[in-house]
């Protein structure tokens, strides 16, 4: 009766081990969630799959790169679209080697991200919401981690004094990028910590990711804000002094009290959540991953 009891136990323990080693190899190998798992097979099943998994979120990160471009506009129908293709152009290829079956769509819930913006008419790069707090001096967001896309136009520009300015910084130090009129002649200046970097007649426009400008027909280059370590603050100063359009989509906090219609915040997949069904006659299970896209 003793040897019997034991024996139960025995078996008991062993299944639970087996159940606690099989499901820390799935999770090792999960960027987010791992769900819906099914197998007839063993976990070396899974743990062969490690390498299938990452050529796949590799492609999936280019496919997110060539889509956006430097566009937000449309992103998600592009991203949506090159997602199908690839999925059918892998089934087919694998259809002939008795490979692994795969199904992948944009999550956007799951996305991370967030776009505010300027683009209906030309404005004062004022606060959105006037009620309350300086309207010319304002916060954008903080505690960035990420910016996708940092466009903005100025058709606009006010007086050499109380410049409008865009400050990107982090804990220590700080990108300045300030549009004026020239102090020296005619047109416009855009400056980037205290040093000119485009100058010209027209309409001023800024790429703050790419770390461009251009004024009229001049254009130039400047070392942007990626040398600065995340997490990063965008600040307006002088909102007042320049009016135009803007685009902004990061992850990290936008103050609510800073933002009312037409301006508001709104989802948008600066690291877009891709869920991915993995189908292979031992082994099916879905995971939903977040695509790192290098934007800098």
């Amino acid at each position: 009766m003793v040897a019997n009891e034991r024996g139960q136990l025995l078996l008991i323990g062993g299944v639970a081990i087996a159940i606690v080693v099989f499901s820390t190899i799935l999770f090792a190998h999960s960027l987010a969630v791992t769900d819906g798992i099914t197998t007839t097979g063993s976990a070396d099943t899974i743990e062969r799959s490690a390498d299938r998994e990452a050529s796949v979120e590799r492609d999936l990160g280019v496919l997110a790169i060539k889509a956006r471009g430097d566009d937000l506009d449309g992103f998600e129908g592009r991203y949506e679209h090159a997602l199908q293709n690839y999925t059918r152009t892998h089934n087919r290829v694998v259809a002939s080697s008795g490979g692994t079956y795969l199904n992948a769509t944009l999550n956007e819930s799951a996305s991370l991200g967030t776009e505010v913006n300027q683009t209906g008419t030309s404005s004062k790069f004022q606060r959105p919401d006037p009620s309350g707090g300086p309207q010319n001096d304002w916060l954008v967001a903080n505690d960035i981690s990420r910016i996708a896309v940092f466009n903005l136009t100025a058709d606009v520009v006010g007086g050499s004094m109380n410049t409008f300015t865009v400050s990107v910084r982090n804990s220590s130090t700080d990108l300045t990028l300030s549009i004026e009129p020239s102090t020296v002649g005619s047109g416009n200046n855009v400056t980037v910590d205290g040093k000119t970097q485009c100058h010209g007649s027209g309409d001023v426009t800024v790429d703050l990711v790419a770390g461009s400008c251009t004024v009229g027909s001049n254009s130039s280059s400047f070392d942007s804000y990626h040398s600065l370590d995340p997490p990063y603050s965008v600040k307006i100063k002088n909102g007042n002094k320049a009016e135009g359009k803007y685009r902004f989509a990061a992850v990290g906090t936008f103050p609510s009290s800073n933002y009312a219609s037409p301006v508001s915040r709104v989802n948008y997949p600066v690291v877009p959540a891709i869920d991915v069904t993995y189908d292979r006659p031992s082994a099916s299970y879905n995971r939903t991953v977040l695509v790192e896209v290098d934007d800098g």
